[in-house]
């Protein structure tokens, strides 16, 4: 036990000098970060905050929260620890198995009063920054209290939830806390599954403010409905999208685009792309697409798919479908980006088959569309997937 809690010390140690560096970070950008749009940038600055900066006021109030139940009872807190990131109390007297039972529930109620009481406090803030810093620490307070905590205690680690699940000694209790503690979690889970604690990214003040005219709009027209939730698959609202896209397939279950939609909502920051968005993919081609761009799209993820899979005919088929798509667009409206990708992942494809000219040659296009995006990020980007294979190859 005491080698483990020296590793949860030195742990400890080394989120709290990233506390600081991300406080520090946070101090500096202070004036960014009181205007609207919430950003991409913001948003991860607020996703790190609710935990580096959140937790550690939350596990003081979890263990005073055990330090007012001891007190309340009569007893005396004989030691009260505060590691930052972790923490314990020691309770001193003569307890009933109900008071036990309370004294251990008594951390995780203040986990999640202390959650609610910060959502509560920021989500009236002007700054957008602040309102999802607080939805973040409540969902974070709220996991950690439902799903971690009591997991890591009924693995066999020490902890509150030994106490609090002890039917032997409390039925009554413990029987009561299961029942409230699924309810909770099913909340939790529908709340989570449907993007209760997520909010839309922005670049720009004029892309939000296309958001919240097409938000305002009551309509049912399907393009309209595609391109709001497309706003909220860009802007990492990507459970919102889901729900929104799950009523829109129920209204329109053939349309090419809903399940196209799905499919790019599926994959949307997955290192693998799953078989549900393949599937949406496949079915999204059979069914058609409004245009090339679209269509080109639906293969480059099936392509994706292949490649992972190591299915190197298909892989190479599907890209190949999707740069003649777009090499069918006039070049001032092709997505250059797009067109970048499709060359660098059949690049990919044959230096898997072992193919290095044909690779090299469609890395030189990859880095030619690249430059067209007049992006310096994504142009870097593939500059260095070029440089990879080195000068004797090239």
């Amino acid at each position: 036990m005491p080698a483990i809690l020296s590793l949860f010390n030195i742990v400890s140690l080394f989120y709290i000098f990233r506390s600081l560096q991300l406080t520090a970070v946070i101090w500096r950008e202070r004036q960014t970060l009181q205007y609207p749009p919430l950003t991409h940038h913001q948003k991860q600055l607020a996703e790190q905050a609710s935990f580096f900066i959140a937790v550690p006021v939350g596990v003081f109030f979890h263990e005073l929260s055990h330090a007012l139940a001891v007190w309340a009872f009569g007893g005396q807190v004989a030691e009260f620890g505060y590691r930052a990131f972790w923490g314990y109390v020691v309770p001193s007297g003569t307890f009933t198995p109900t008071q036990d039972w309370f004294i251990s529930l008594a951390g995780t109620l203040g986990s999640l009063l202390f959650g609610l009481t910060v959502w509560l406090i920021f989500r009236q803030s002007r700054q957008p920054a602040l309102r999802y810093f607080g939805l973040r620490a409540f969902r974070f307070q709220t996991f950690f209290s439902l799903i971690y905590y009591p997991a890591f205690t009924l693995l066999g680690f020490e902890g509150d939830w030994a106490t609090i699940y002890n039917f032997s000694a409390t039925p009554l209790w413990s029987g009561v806390t299961a029942v409230f503690h699924l309810i909770l979690l099913f909340l939790f889970w529908q709340g989570d599954r449907r993007g209760w604690f997520e909010m839309v990214a922005h670049q720009d003040m004029a892309e939000q403010q296309v958001f919240e005219r097409a938000t305002a709009v009551n309509t049912y027209d399907e393009k309209t409905q595609l391109q709001y939730i497309a706003a909220l698959r860009r802007g990492g609202a990507v459970n919102q999208a889901k729900t929104a896209l799950r009523s829109l397939l129920a209204q329109n279950p053939n349309s090419g685009a809903a399940h196209l939609e799905m499919a790019a909502v599926q994959a949307s920051g997955k290192r693998h792309i799953s078989t549900s968005a393949i599937d949406h993919a496949r079915k999204a081609l059979s069914l058609g697409l409004p245009n090339n761009t679209s269509a080109a799209y639906a293969h480059q993820l099936l392509g994706s798919y292949a490649l992972d899979v190591s299915h190197f005919d298909d892989a190479f088929n599907h890209f190949s479908q999707g740069i003649a798509l777009l090499k069918t667009i006039p070049d001032a409206e092709q997505p250059a980006a797009q067109l970048a990708y499709l060359f660098r992942q059949r690049s990919l494809t044959y230096r898997r088959r072992g193919q290095e000219t044909e690779a090299l040659q469609d890395m030189q296009q990859a880095l030619i569309q690249a430059q067209r995006t007049n992006s310096e990020q994504i142009t870097d980007f593939y500059q260095k997937e070029l440089a990879a294979f080195g000068p004797k190859n090239r």
